[in-house]
């Protein structure tokens, strides 16, 4: 049996799809209380609509980083797993990097081997699921602690805050996404990077004049990178 046997298995899909059902249950509520409300206070139906459209609307694009993070994952982690971890408690970035972490320390290229033993499939799922508790744990116990301490730095320096968040944000991506970008042996990959980079600095510039593009930035520049790998492996090929 491999690793996709178990991946794409009925259980998988159940015990995948209860979860995801479980979590669809509390938008359904949210929607209920909310028209509720609307009536309370004499909202006109108009208004409600128009609201639900835009909303609507605007979800799709932002969302294309996470179905095609989706179409990446699922010939490695299967159909269901990913469809969990991406439209539940998951994220587009942090799914892949930590698939591919503990595919690394269990002795493997990353999760895009044809075929990946099953123990090493199991650890990957275990950490990728157990790996995301770290920042729940954390907002529990330490967060309003935590939030204390930068409110109290804002007070006495409001400049400052902005600038160590920022420079957290870049340390982390940066670490992560070094050995990436010093891999020159992969060139598509590298090629993929300058040309999302190159996009997401466009699209920035676009944004000032075009303010709904802002939104649109992000998964725009994705597209534009993937697009570039394609461009440049077929070139190499």
């Amino acid at each position: 049996m491999s690793h996709l046997d178990i991946a794409n298995s009925s259980a998988m899909a159940i015990l995948c799809g209860i979860t995801i059902l479980i979590v669809l249950l509390q938008p359904v509520l949210f929607i209920f209380a909310a028209v509720k409300r609307s009536k309370e206070l004499n909202m006109p139906k108009e208004e409600l609509k128009e609201a639900a459209v835009s909303s609507a609307v605007f979800s799709i694009i932002p969302s294309l980083p996470i179905i095609i993070s989706y179409l990446i994952l699922v010939p490695s982690l299967g159909r269901y797993f990913p469809w969990l971890r991406l439209s539940v408690v998951g994220s587009a970035s942090y799914e892949t990097m930590a698939a591919n972490m503990a595919a690394e320390a269990f002795g493997l290229e990353s999760i895009s081997v044809p075929d990946i033993p099953v123990d090493v499939f199991v650890s990957i799922v275990f950490v990728v699921t157990v790996g995301i508790l770290g920042g729940n744990i954390f907002n529990v116990f330490f967060l309003k602690t935590y939030d204390k301490k930068v409110e109290s730095l804002k007070n006495k320096n409001a400049r400052l805050v902005p600038v160590i968040t920022t420079a957290m944000f870049l340390g982390l991506y940066g670490t992560m996404s070094a050995p990436h970008i010093t891999n020159f042996t992969n060139i598509p990959a590298v090629a993929a990077i300058v040309g999302a980079g190159v996009a997401a600095l466009i699209f920035d510039r676009l944004a000032r004049r075009v303010k709904r593009l802002k939104e649109f930035a992000f998964p725009l520049s994705m597209i534009v990178g993937m697009l570039t790998s394609c461009v440049v492996n077929a070139m190499i090929v």
